[in-house]
């Protein structure tokens, strides 16, 4: 049971890192850039991370409905079905509103610098909701 729980933190939080990353570092450093260099750089994340995060969002869902499943029958049973709904939630949100955006950005449209300025917005939405479920999931895996 012990590394279940170490291997679901580990993706849910890793997860969660990148995605703060982006946003705290990445997005950032790219806006230093000269627009074309900046473009290039985005549109090359948006193809990288629109390969990984298919499969790792849906993982760590798994994973979270997994260990509300082991728990079931616990007082934290609660807790953790409010993260798998936010979870839930965040992916769909993810592929219905996010991803739009970052696969115009990844064929660099003609109006590239605003399809960023609303993905970045909206990513920090992403960003809050990610942090709260994280923090449910950890004090109810480590409790």
């Amino acid at each position: 049971m012990h590394l279940f729980n170490i291997a679901t933190l580990f993706v849910v939080l890793t997860l969660f890192g990148v995605e703060f990353s982006v946003s705290a570092f990445v997005n950032p450093a790219a806006r230093r850039l000269e627009p074309e260099s900046q473009l290039k750089m985005l549109s090359r994340l948006a193809l990288v991370l629109g390969k990984v995060m298919p499969v790792w969002y849906p993982i760590s869902a798994l994973l979270t409905g997994i260990q509300t499943w082991l728990r079931w029958n616990t007082p934290g049973r609660a807790i953790l079905l409010t993260a798998d709904a936010i979870w839930v939630l965040i992916s769909v949100a993810s592929v219905f509103v996010l991803v739009p955006l970052a696969s115009r950005l990844a064929e660099g449209t003609a109006d590239w610098q605003r399809i960023n300025r609303v993905w970045e917005r909206r990513h920090r939405v992403r960003i809050a909701a990610l942090a709260v479920t994280a923090l449910l999931l950890t004090y109810e895996v480590v409790r």
